[in-house]
């Protein structure tokens, strides 16, 4: 068991006293200290209750504990003394049942702590942490946004990806014929609107597979790490696409369209990132 796994186990079977009275002199601390800091237009409280809002939205789901924890937070969102039913309303309609609704909100707690010393770190890494194990158990879900936390990237997972991809330089797009896995190497992608768009000959096999079946897996590796990227194939018409594969890459361009040819563009929505080392060590990108 890492040390990790051990503190969450920890804070699981702490007495309700002693979790208690931890959470309030953390929060007391974090408040006053977080004061002095603006991040992305927020002030220290809001920073604050964003932090924890998160940690309770990370796996999608507020349990009553969480809730009770948090009661006076939601109690002042709607101005009334809320049930456990009410606050579950509050926190659907604030969106945070949806864990993609909250990237902004990642993005702003990894500029935070960012800022901080690292014993400021350590506290709102452990204010979170006790609001994800309030109810016994710290699901896989929080143990990564917590390991954002500790870790943060400084930057979005798009521009992660991107990145990577750069480094790479080539990739390898993996589709279906039928039953049939097929292959193919890619170096075409284009970052767009905190996208990544990717291009692909509509005369070719790769164009028909995906449009026969959209679900597809992406490989790229560095020195010994690679990525793994599974997803589905959205295509769009975006004008603004072709130009910029006419500034990036003139000769595909003019032969594409000398030939009469076209490039369908498409992102990969809806999967999972993650990057895998060669003794099999793995990291969560999303």
């Amino acid at each position: 068991m890492s040390d990790f796994d051990a503190l969450c186990k920890k804070l699981e079977q702490m007495d309700p006293n002693t979790f208690t009275q931890l959470f309030n002199e953390l929060s007391v601390d974090v408040i006053k200290n977080l004061t002095v800091l603006s991040a992305n237009g927020k002030d220290g409280l809001s920073a604050y209750i964003e932090f924890l809002l998160a940690s309770i939205a990370a796996d999608g789901k507020m349990t009553e504990e969480e809730f009770v924890l948090l009661k006076p937070l939601f109690d002042r969102v709607e101005g009334k003394d809320l049930t456990y039913a009410e606050g579950v309303e509050v926190f659907k309609k604030m969106g945070l049942e949806k864990p993609e609704a909250y990237k902004n909100v990642v993005d702003t707690m990894v500029d935070i702590i960012g800022l901080v010393s690292e014993d400021l770190k350590d506290k709102i890494v452990m204010l979170c942490l006790l609001v994800c194990a309030i109810d016994g158990e710290v699901s896989e879900q929080e143990k990564d946004w917590i390991r954002q936390l500790v870790e943060p990237l400084r930057i979005r997972y798009v521009d992660y990806l991107d990145e990577f991809l750069t480094k790479a330089g080539v990739f390898t797009l993996a589709t279906t014929c039928g039953d049939q896995p097929r292959m193919r190497v890619l170096g075409l992608k284009i970052k767009l609107d905190d996208k990544l768009f990717f291009a692909v000959g509509t005369f070719k096999d790769v164009y028909k597979q995906l449009q026969a079946n959209p679900k597809c897996e992406l490989l790229a590796s560095v020195g010994t790490d690679f990525i793994r990227w599974d997803g589905t194939a959205v295509f769009c018409e975006d004008p603004r696409l072709m130009p910029i594969v006419e500034n990036m890459m003139p000769d595909l361009a003019k032969t594409y369209k000398e030939m009469g040819w076209k490039l369908g563009f498409f992102s990969i929505e809806g999967g999972t990132a993650e990057l895998v080392s060669v003794t099999n060590q793995k990291k969560k990108i999303f």
